[in-house]
């Protein structure tokens, strides 16, 4: 749409360059003066020409541009769209990195947990079976001294 409005612009300023010449021209009266606009016709004509032609490669050059510029824009708008793409997939990429991060996180946890867990019930198990053991052997001891005890008082 820019690129439309843009050439309408350039045609209807190189068409107001065109007709600029016209409208300084001023209005003569007189037979002698007409006739030697006659004999100067071609001239003005030939004139008139090179100045068609100049405006027409000025307009033609501008249409150029114009393409040029319209290129140049579909250009850029595809570069953009392929960085927000891109940007859209990193970003996609970067919550799943941060979701298996956060899981692996947990998981680490949750090991150090079971870990602390386990080390305590085998520290609490070796201390139930030392203590039992201290039992027993007390236990052991003081029916071994009894019956030695009573064996020898007999």
């Amino acid at each position: 749409m820019l690129s439309r409005e843009l050439v309408r612009r350039v045609v209807t300023a190189i068409f107001f360059l065109f007709l600029f010449p016209f409208a300084a021209l001023t209005a003569e009266a007189g037979m002698f003066d007409r006739i030697q606009d006659i004999y100067e016709a071609p001239e003005r004509l030939e004139d008139m020409q090179s100045q068609l032609q100049e405006q027409q490669a000025r307009l033609e050059e501008a249409r150029k541009q114009a393409e040029e510029l319209l290129s140049r824009q579909e250009q850029l708008q595809q570069s953009n769209e392929a960085y927000r793409r891109q940007n859209e997939e990193l970003a996609a990429e970067n919550e799943a990195l941060l979701a298996e991060m956060e899981q692996a996180e947990a998981q680490r946890k949750s090991l150090y947990a079971k870990a602390g867990a386990i080390a305590g019930t085998v520290l609490a198990a070796i201390a139930v079976y030392a203590a039992s053991v201290r039992v027993w052997r007390y236990m052991v001891w003081r029916r071994q001294g009894r019956d030695s005890h009573g064996a020898m008082h007999l």
